[in-house]
């Protein structure tokens, strides 16, 4: 009888140092191939670093022990539809969370699947209408373009006050990428600037058009003097080229957090963007002390082999926001991850201080950069957390 007792009781031990050594699945719907494939290495890139720093201190600790986490990726080519099927074999290889996808297009897809699926997903897709779907299983690590929009039209009409002396004369050329992430934005432009009776001009176009030279002739003759636009990789360079190539020069321009991606600067040439605004939530020079801590640690792994960007530092902190929920769960239930990310109160990120609404928001806050010899530099930090209604934590 005591003989079997002692081996019950090894083999509990044996269970419980199972259970304990059990790794943390993390799932990544990400672009590895196609036009936007530079961007999903920095998202992966971020998260190894973020992960690494984890298992290097001895894995997640939770009551049963210490749970090493690993990454599992799956590459969704940027499309609207191939994700569902990116995030189901995820889920079906064992994560506990999803990061990704990557734009606004493809996580109104996931609406469904996510429900059905009770898997928390966290990305930076930016659509204001994504907390509309009141999905209680997909949460956004990044400024809606609401938040966004507020603060680069305050920079536009700011900086032409500033050069002119008023608002007289102002006409602002909206010009934005024609599928989520672009008209989103612009709905958002627009109804800013009639708040504050600013004329503006409205265009769209094709997200990977590579000559936007008539749209910005449209935009001049109709009397655009200061811009705004929310595009993507390809027409970001496109827009750049054309309003260099006729002879727009000191110029009033500032653009979504696209102008913050190494992928995107390396398409232009530095006299392009001289002095061009954006909002971003990273820039690698960035002093203060998360993100330069973050920028410390990306060069350790990777030197500058790539620059780290916006991407980068976003997976890094969704990374960090789904391991943290995880520690607070004390669990590997995606249910209760996704319970203790609804109760995020008050946690820092390289990205901003994470507060967790009743669906999809978590940041509030969005830096302003300026470019200067196609570097981001950052002028400012912005946070909406206080206007929100958080009791905002230092």
């Amino acid at each position: 009888m005591k003989k079997l007792m002692v081996l019950f009781l090894a083999c509990l031990m044996v269970l419980s140092v199972g259970a304990a050594n059990k790794d943390v699945v993390l799932g990544l719907s990400i672009p590895v191939t196609g036009a936007q494939a530079a961007g999903g290495q920095q998202a992966l890139y971020g998260t190894t670093i973020a992960v690494n720093e984890v298992n290097n201190a001895g894995g997640l600790k939770l009551s049963d022990g210490f749970h090493k986490v690993k990454i599992v990726y799956e590459d969704d080519k940027g499309d609207a539809t191939l994700c569902d099927t990116t995030v189901r074999r995820l889920v079906s290889n064992g994560a506990v969370a999803i990061l990704g996808p990557y734009f606004s297009g493809q996580t109104i897809a996931l609406d469904a699947t996510m429900r059905e699926l009770k898997v928390p997903l966290v990305n930076s897709a930016t659509s204001i209408k994504i907390p509309l779907l009141q999905n209680p299983w997909i949460w956004r690590c990044r400024c809606d373009d609401g938040i966004n929009v507020l603060i680069l039209g305050k920079a536009v009409m700011t900086d032409y006050k500033a050069k002119f002396g008023s608002l007289a004369g102002l006409k602002v050329g909206i010009l934005c990428a024609n599928d989520e992430t672009g008209t989103s934005a612009a709905a958002s432009y627009k109804t800013y600037f009639d708040k504050n009776n600013v004329k503006y001009y409205y265009d769209t176009h094709n997200k990977d058009e590579s000559d936007l030279t008539a749209y910005v002739q449209k935009a001049l003759a109709a009397g655009c003097n200061a811009w705004v636009s929310s595009t993507h990789d390809i027409a970001a360079a496109a827009l750049a080229k054309a309003m260099y190539q006729l002879g727009l020069r000191d110029q009033i321009i500032y653009m979504n957090p696209i102008l913050a991606q190494v992928q995107v600067l390396n398409l232009m040439q530095p006299e392009w963007v001289e002095g061009w605004g954006c909002v971003t939530d990273y820039a690698y020079n960035d002093k203060r002390p998360l993100s330069a801590a973050f920028s410390k640690m990306w060069d350790a792994a990777y030197g500058k082999n790539p620059v780290p960007d916006v991407q980068a530092a976003l997976y890094y902190s969704h990374a960090n926001i789904v391991m943290h929920a995880i520690k607070e769960a004390d669990s590997l239930d995606s249910s209760k991850i996704r319970d203790a990310i609804a109760k995020i109160n008050g946690f820092k990120t390289v990205v901003g201080m994470a507060y967790a609404d009743k669906y999809t928001n978590l940041i509030y806050e969005i830096s302003v950069a300026k470019v200067h010899n196609l570097v981001p530099t950052i002028t400012s930090s912005i946070s909406m957390a206080d206007d929100l209604g958080f009791e905002v934590k230092k």
